[in-house]
């Protein structure tokens, strides 16, 4: 699995409500996302910070998901963002009370 952990700059003025707001008004866009397993939105306010953490079932869906358009697309709607993509060899899954050796 791959790891994607997407950082942007958010303007001052954003509140978390209002951030919270933008991030559910663009949820829907990832239902159907191919390869994605998973997106958490994260934020820092306090920070001017905001983003995502991916998990996608290859990098070829990861950056494929992150090509120029989509980099456009939230630059446009935040500022330009810092993208890092990770292998995912292990998870420690507590809920489910799992650890997951994803890789061989």
């Amino acid at each position: 699995m791959i790891i994607a952990i997407v950082t942007f700059n958010i303007d001052s003025k954003l509140t978390d409500a209002v951030l919270k707001d933008k991030f559910l008004e663009t949820s829907p866009l990832y239902r159907d996302v191919p390869g994605l397993i998973r997106k958490n939105y994260i934020s820092n306010t306090s920070k001017n910070l905001a983003g995502g953490v991916y998990c996608f079932d290859n990098m070829e869906n990861a950056k494929g998901w992150f090509d120029e358009a989509r980099i456009d697309w939230i630059t446009d709607r935040f500022s330009k963002p810092d993208i890092k993509y990770f292998e995912n060899p292990v998870i420690v899954d507590n809920k489910a009370d799992e650890i997951i050796k994803t890789t061989n």
